[in-house]
């Protein structure tokens, strides 16, 4: 019968246990933290990491979709619809007999003979006249005159009429609507010249 180890015995037994686990312990750590050596790639694998550049992208090739993706811009019309353009623009008929037949295109800014092109109003304060001129539409683009009394403003009849600011050559007008003039301008709450067409009766 194996007697009963004392405390300290015990203790000593103990230390003796961990000192002889120790050694095995470190080697399992060291062991398990050393780093394996860097696998050397196939020929075939370090081909392939090459040619894609090593970023996954074949070099020379565009990650943001390449030529496709450019020809998708609206910004990249080619010259082929450059030239249809201006040949629509050539191509709109500019013949009139009087102002009537003229008419206004927004898509090429201009004014034609078309008959199914807009017909601008008489312009009052600002905006696009269309006219015929020896046989042949024009435009007139009135931009608005800014005032602070009638004074300011007067009416230029030439190419057709429509409100200027007055000058010492082009004095505001003076007279009686009907009697003396059939057009007038004046200075509107908006402090923009504005033309004024009377209804006369015919003379």
């Amino acid at each position: 019968m194996i007697a009963p180890l004392s405390a300290r015995g015990r203790r000593w037994a103990l230390t003796a246990a961990l000192a002889a686990a120790s050694p095995a312990c470190g080697e399992a750590a060291a062991t398990r933290r050393s780093p394996a050596p860097p696998r050397s790639l196939a020929p075939a694998e370090q081909a392939a990491v090459e040619g894609h550049g090593g970023r996954g992208t074949p070099r020379g090739a565009d990650p943001t979709g390449g030529a496709d993706a450019d020809d998708e811009g609206p910004s990249r019309a080619g010259p082929d619809a450059t030239a249809a353009q201006g040949t629509a623009m050539q191509a709109l008929p500019t013949a009139c007999a009087n102002d009537a037949g003229c008419g206004y295109d927004p898509a090429s800014e201009r004014c034609g003979g078309d008959p199914r092109l807009n017909r601008q109003p008489p312009v009052t304060d600002q905006g696009i006249v269309c006219y015929c001129d020896a046989g042949a539409c024009a435009m007139l683009r009135v931009l608005p005159v800014p005032c602070e009394g009638d004074h300011d403003c007067a009416v230029a009849h030439e190419p057709r009429p429509h409100p200027v600011r007055a000058t010492r050559e082009r004095p505001h007008e003076k007279g009686r609507p009907c009697r003396d003039l059939t057009l007038s301008t004046t200075c509107e709450r908006t402090n923009i010249c504005t033309l004024r067409r009377h209804a006369c009766p015919a003379r």
